[in-house]
């Protein structure tokens, strides 16, 4: 993660929205979270953010890449 923070520091990418995600849902329906996709020099890194937090970080209007790695939830997947 800290890599990644770097990255994103260097790149000037922290202040951007988050906008790119998809909703982890099951067979029944149920949310189980939200995986967001960063995109930097030539990678993608993949950000889950699970239920139930994920909702109260994507009612804000406009969530940023720092507030999603900054949230205590959030979890960078390999």
């Amino acid at each position: 993660m800290e890599r990644l923070l770097k990255l994103l520091k260097e790149h000037k990418l922290l202040s951007a929205p988050a906008e790119k995600y998809t909703l982890l849902i099951d067979e029944l329906g149920r949310e189980h979270g939200a995986l967001f996709f960063i995109e930097i020099a030539g990678r993608s890194y993949k950000i889950m953010l699970p239920s139930p937090h994920h909702e109260t970080f994507l009612r804000n209007t406009s969530p940023t890449v720092q507030q999603l790695l900054h949230h205590k939830e959030a979890m960078l997947l390999k």
